[in-house]
């Protein structure tokens, strides 16, 4: 938070990474010309062909320009399911708002998005009871600051339409502000009718000008944050499951693999795994809490079948694909090797611990690297998941 009134310095064309398990966003000026229309899909072409204001045109543009920042190919995959934009055969998230002087587009990898950016405007306040609530307005008018509350609940209900993709959502009756804004950065709560609920973040930012700029964002709270412990063998993955489990008093899953190898007491074959899979599934599945903890998950049954018998499966990749956990820690082969009878790879930890960092990244999937000993290695995970945590 910035308690001395001084702006905060979010620099523009610049991908931003404020956590909230893997969301990024950018903001940019309006571009000058229209020479980058190629950059446009099918559904924007059209959208795009339909404005006659050249303005709204560079607007509209200069937004799918800072969307290929974070993805050179996303503003090709762009289509629409009613008004809100999305990336045809993905599953991740955008959103896209603009100014009349910046654009800034926001991308996450599992969780629904809303963006908004604002210049100031002196009539909101005319237009109040269209957006806020009786109760809202009381309490933004009792502020410090009611201009910044006002501006910050409007770009924060505008980003949650966004967001929840819901067409008849009220933003005075269905959208309920926890929160009122006081300073130029911060974070809140809000909880729409159907009982889904958002953080919204929100900074300002000095244009070009004399004017300032605000971006709001909204991101919606899972029902379950699915957190995954992943790497190679004898990485400390179950040992650090159970401390986690225990330190913020959630449930975890274990590997069932371990389980159903001991039961077979033979050699296995890749049609194994497909059962692995399925049961592990069932249990995580089954499982529910606030936050999840999984000792190891799909990804590590992908990797598996391509060392062990070099083969990769469509029923795998889809199913990682439609169920993708929302925070992974990479848990390092720093500790010493223990043997078991299923352990397998004593001497190719550090190769398979790059093939579990090559997947992660080439899904664009949020992780971060967890290493150290005993306490020291508790301790990294759960400052790993504090600076995330909504």
């Amino acid at each position: 938070m910035i308690s001395d009134g001084k702006f905060k310095h979010i620099e523009c064309d610049r991908i931003h990474k404020p956590g909230l398990f893997g969301l990024i966003f950018i903001y940019i000026p309006i571009i000058q010309e229209l020479k980058d229309s190629k950059i446009l899909s099918f559904h924007d072409k059209n959208r795009f062909l339909k404005f006659k204001n050249e303005q709204k045109k560079l607007q509209f543009l200069t937004a799918r320009v800072a969307l290929n920042k974070i993805d050179k190919n996303f503003s090709h995959k762009i289509s629409y399911k009613g008004q809100r934009p999305f990336l045809k055969g993905e599953i991740d998230h955008i959103s896209l708002s603009h100014s009349m002087s910046y654009a800034v587009a926001a991308w996450h990898p599992t969780m629904p998005i809303g963006v908004d950016i604002e210049s100031d405007r002196v009539q909101l306040k005319k237009i109040s009871k269209k957006f806020l609530s009786l109760n809202e307005i009381n309490k933004i008018e009792s502020s410090p600051n009611p201009n910044l509350a006002r501006r910050i609940a409007w770009g924060a209900k505008e980003s949650i339409f966004k967001a929840a993709d819901q067409k008849d959502l009220s933003f005075s009756k269905d959208i309920h502000l926890k929160f009122i804004a006081t300073k130029i950065e911060g974070k809140g709560v809000a909880k729409i009718s159907d009982g889904r609920q958002y953080v919204i973040c929100w900074t300002l930012f000095k244009g070009s000008g004399k004017s300032d700029h605000a971006i709001v964002y909204a991101v919606e709270k899972p029902k379950s944050l699915k957190i995954v412990l992943t790497g190679p063998e004898s990485s400390g993955k179950t040992v650090l499951a159970n401390s986690l489990s225990k330190h913020f008093e959630m449930p975890f899953v274990a590997e069932y693999a371990r389980e159903y190898l001991n039961k077979k007491n033979t050699k296995y074959a890749l049609s194994d795994l497909v059962k692995i899979h399925e049961a592990q599934t069932k249990l995580q599945e089954e499982t529910k809490g606030e936050i999840v903890f999984w000792d190891t998950d799909l990804i590590t049954i992908i990797i598996w079948a391509k060392e062990k018998f070099g083969a990769g499966n469509e029923i795998f990749e889809k199913s990682l694909k439609e169920n993708i956990p929302h925070f992974y820690l990479l848990c390092h082969p720093d500790l010493k090797w223990e043997q078991d009878n299923q352990r397998e790879s004593p001497n190719d930890r550090y190769r398979l611990l790059e093939e579990y960092q090559s997947f992660l990244l080439k899904r664009r999937i949020p992780y971060t690297h967890i290493q150290g000993k005993g306490e020291i290695r508790l301790k990294n995970a759960i400052e790993s998941i504090q600076s995330q945590i909504f």
